[in-house]
């Protein structure tokens, strides 16, 4: 019995030891990338003015990424993509782990309107998988480090530990909880990692981060809109699987010109970008700064940006622009849901709570993970509508030609 605890507490100080390593690694380049974004996009054209700038500035990104995947092919991986890759063979290849940092990078800081989870959740899972190879020390738990590490990367990346532990193991036929050393072990890598994280965060800088909505305030008769604006909102996320097929369709009949591709994707995005650039990038400051002007757009441009950035965010990660949907299909939610609030004259937290868990739920699937996830930048007392919103975007079926 002695042996069996003294090996449970190894394995949760080994999840925290990794925690923590994650934590400072995920630290490290979110500030980079915040750094790069602040250079290229403020610092530089408050000192130079080139005209067209925007559009020359994603043609270089597009040039970059291209390089990267005419040379190394498609990368990096997206979250299902690691996530399928290390199920099934029990590994994930560490070989070009600063390539796929580089890679994950790079979209990033010239405007994709793509999220920095999938980039690195594949280099984290790779560099747990090189641990396991060259610690053997550690013995079986050294096994169980990838998956500790996809639930720590997730969990500090959206500063959700909750959607870190149940968004890898939600889907659509099971959910099975891992056994409870494991779970010990997960919440631990997440929360030393988040303090690392913040820790560092405080005393070395971080990005702005996502906004948090203030309580919602409505009155009765104002729950009776919540119909149509889950409606509205399961409908773009509709539009958001016809932009992939169409995307992907397009991308497969350029077959394997990888720079082509970088290119036709700069070109469109700088060119969308240079008209509505806050549907550029992942969406994180974005969200804030829509939170502090929406009252300014026209109610029309409201609807219309929701669906610019879903087609931004397939246009990228199918042309070679590699990276997460999650924050900018959050991004998408929340302008549609002040779209709504504006259009029948609702509370906006309230509409943006439905619509940005409705969204997300027709496009993830995932009615928890999406709860959870949305906890991060709503307060406790909006989980009943984030909830009910997104349980019921889950049971509306998605057509077949759109599966």
């Amino acid at each position: 019995m002695k042996t069996t605890n003294n090996n449970g507490i190894v394995f949760i100080l080994l999840g925290a030891a990794a925690g923590a390593v994650i934590g400072g690694i995920i630290w490290a380049f979110m500030r980079v990338m915040h750094l790069l974004i602040e250079l290229l996009w403020n610092y530089i054209p408050s000192v130079v003015h080139i005209p067209g700038y925007t559009v020359l500035m994603c043609l270089l990104g597009g040039i970059v990424v291209g390089i990267i995947q005419k040379k190394y092919g498609p990368c990096p991986d997206d979250l299902h993509q690691v996530m399928a890759k290390y199920k099934r063979d029990g590994r994930y290849p560490y070989n070009n782990v600063l390539i796929m940092l580089i890679a994950a990078l790079m979209p990033l800081i010239f405007g994709g309107a793509i999220g920095p989870e999938a980039g690195l959740t594949g280099v984290i899972v790779g560099l747990c998988c090189w641990a396991g190879d060259n610690f053997k020390y550690a013995g079986k738990y050294m096994s169980e480090l990838p998956e500790i590490g996809i639930s720590a990367t997730l969990g500090i990346v959206f500063r959700s530990p909750l959607f870190g532990f149940i968004e890898p193991i939600e889907n659509d036929d099971e959910f099975v909880l891992p056994k409870a050393s494991k779970t010990t072990a997960i919440f631990c890598a997440v929360l030393a990692g988040f303090g690392i994280f913040m820790l560092l965060g405080k005393f070395l800088g971080l990005g702005a981060g996502m906004p948090h909505f203030e309580k919602v305030s409505i009155e009765r008769g104002e729950l009776l809109f919540a119909v149509p604006v889950l409606a509205i909102s399961v409908a773009l996320g509709y539009v958001y699987m016809i932009f992939d097929k169409l995307t992907q369709a397009a991308a497969e009949k350029l077959g394997k010109r990888y720079f082509i591709m970088a290119i036709i994707a700069a070109l469109v995005l700088g060119i969308i970008g240079t008209v509505f650039p806050i549907a550029m990038f992942s969406g994180e400051e974005e969200i804030q700064k829509l939170t502090e002007t929406y009252t300014q757009y026209p109610l029309y441009l409201l609807f219309i940006i929701p669906v610019i950035k879903v087609f931004l965010i397939n246009m990228c990660i199918r042309f070679g622009w590699r990276g997460g949907s999650f924050f900018p299909s959050i991004f998408a939610g929340v302008c549609l849901g002040y779209a709504c609030s504006a259009a029948f004259g609702i509370d906006p937290v309230f509409a943006v709570s439905i619509s940005a868990a409705a969204v997300m739920t027709t496009i993830m699937r995932k009615p928890l993970a999406v709860a959870l996830l949305l906890l991060l930048c709503f307060p406790v007392s909006n989980l009943i509508y984030i909830l009910a919103a997104a349980f019921l975007a889950s049971i509306i079926p998605v057509p077949k030609s759109l599966k």
